[in-house]
């Protein structure tokens, strides 16, 4: 038993030990230990949870570890975020269930990804979106009925088509029961789409988004299934706000903590078209 090698274990054994490797290592180097390793990795169990955001700025560009270890030892040359994206939907054979795709992804060169994702990913339950392009946005409520089994969702920051994407959630994503949108203008028609097509909700998250009062409260009132609701640092409403803070009493977690009236850095109430997150870097 000593001297039993590593090509030699079952496969099923393989794919469990691949497990605490990450995508890199999965695309760029187990395959090419032998025979018995390629197989293992490509196993599509390895490829359901496909998170690309962590350090994507460092992984994804040309210059990068990945893209050389891939022109190195695959022959790619043209090394893209959306070519690893369709590599990774690819092992996976239909069965991605989580995907969550960094921001690197609402560049114009990538703006098919998302009609990709749509048509080979229908087992979708969670899904994470960057901020988006307004031809993405656009076509964002086309794609929602693709992902009929969707439990969880994200967005970077509220597209400008909101109530559509809210009414074909309601429609064609019975099983939806998180929605977390982190930055952007909370309009009134956004606040009513979600009270009228989201009522379902279990956990909404708002955090830093500019979000009135009046669409705070049209929100509490229609989403009455809520069990967590926040609206961390937001601007438009008070924190501590007697009739919204009554409101959200009965809701098991109730965060709205840092949340204001004004614009701090304005001295004035804000519009909310332009508030959004800093954070989100675009790259050329």
């Amino acid at each position: 038993m000593a001297d039993r090698q590593w090509a030699e274990l079952p496969t099923d054994c393989l794919v469990h030990v691949f497990r605490r490797l990450d995508l890199d290592e999965l695309a760029s180097a187990a395959p090419l230990v032998c025979r018995g390793w390629r197989r293992a990795a490509g196993d599509p169990s390895l490829w359901r949870a496909l998170d690309l955001r962590h350090d994507h700025l460092a992984r994804f560009m040309p210059w990068g570890a990945l893209a050389g270890a891939l022109a190195r030892l695959h022959g790619v040359h043209r090394f893209s975020l959306a070519g690893f994206l369709r590599l990774c939907v690819a092992r996976a054979n239909g069965t991605v269930a989580e995907l969550a795709l960094p921001p690197l992804l609402s560049s114009p060169p990538a703006a098919s990804e998302l009609d990709h994702v749509a048509a080979e990913c229908p087992a979708l339950r969670r899904l994470a979106l960057p901020k988006l392009s307004s031809a993405d946005e656009a076509r964002l409520p086309a794609l929602v009925p693709r992902w009929r089994r969707l439990n969880h969702l994200e967005l970077d920051s509220k597209p400008s088509t909101f109530p559509a994407v809210a009414a074909a959630l309601a429609l064609h994503c019975p099983d939806l029961a998180v929605l977390k949108m982190t930055s952007g203008s909370v309009k009134p028609e956004d606040a009513a789409a979600m009270a009228a097509s989201l009522r379902g909700l279990r956990s909404l998250c708002l955090d830093r988004c500019y979000l009135p009062r009046e669409e705070v409260l049209a929100i509490l009132a229609g989403c009455a299934e809520l069990r967590e609701f926040t609206a961390r640092g937001c601007v438009g409403f008070d924190d501590k706000d007697e009739e919204v803070l009554r409101r959200g009493a009965a809701i098991e977690r109730f965060d709205i903590g840092g949340s204001r009236l004004l614009d701090e850095h304005d001295g004035d109430a804000t519009n909310g078209d332009d508030y959004c997150d800093s954070s989100y870097v675009d790259v050329i």
